[in-house]
């Protein structure tokens, strides 16, 4: 199903000038400065992982995507309940 009217408009139309796009999911949402990261982490979800390993994903698909800002042993900041 799609999403509805009003919030595709609005994801659409930015507000600042930016080349970042949304990216959603309806049983989880992630966040990083990359969208292929993000992805990486929807995937995760999709495949029926939790949190944490979308976070794994995500922060070891950064290290490709975004070398210079992010390492293997890089932090990981989380509250797990």
């Amino acid at each position: 199903m799609p999403a509805p009217t009003f919030l595709r408009q609005a994801l659409d139309r930015y507000p600042f000038a930016s080349r970042r796009r949304v990216v959603m999911g309806r049983q989880g949402s992630v966040a990083t400065s990359q969208p292929l990261a993000a992805m990486a982490g929807m995937e995760m979800f999709w495949a029926g992982g939790n949190a944490v390993d979308a976070a794994v994903a995500m922060a070891v698909a950064l290290t490709v995507v975004e070398p210079t800002s992010n390492g293997i042993g890089g932090d990981a900041f989380a509250l797990v309940w």
